[in-house]
C-alpha cells in the first residue's frame, strides 16, 4: 500500500501529546530535520510489536532497570493519555482522539 507524502491533522488529548513529547525529549528518535529515525533499541521493540500484530509471538525482558522516576512518569503519562482519550471518545460518541 502506497501513501502520499501529505500530512493529516488528527486531534489528540493533551496528555497524549505530553506523552509523545516526553518520548521525544528522552531520545526515542535520533537524527536531524528530515533524517529522523527510531533509536535501535526502540526500533527493535516496534519490530516486535509488528510481529505480534501479524499474529506472531514475541518475548521481552528488562535486562537492567532504568531511572524509576522517569519510568513512573512515562507510565503515568501513558495511562493518563489512554484514560483521557477514552473519556473524550466516550463523551463524543465516536473516535475523536487516538490513544497511546
Amino acid at each position: 500500500m502506497m501513501y502520499d507524502r501529505s500530512t493529516v491533522a488528527y486531534p489528540v488529548a493533551t496528555s497524549i501529546h505530553a506523552y509523545f513529547a516526553r518520548l521525544l525529549g528522552l531520545g526515542a528518535i535520533d537524527g536531524g530535520l528530515g533524517e529522523h529515525a527510531l533509536t535501535p533499541d526502540v526500533r527493535e521493540l516496534v519490530t516486535a510489536i509488528h510481529h505480534v500484530l501479524a499474529g506472531g509471538k514475541v518475548s521481552c525482558n528488562v535486562e537492567q532497570r532504568g531511572n524509576m522516576d522517569i519510568f513512573n512518569d512515562l507510565e503515568r503519562l501513558f495511562e493518563q493519555g489512554q484514560n483521557d482519550a477514552n473519556e473524550i471518545n466516550k463523551a463524543a460518541g465516536y473516535y475523536v482522539s487516538i490513544s497511546p
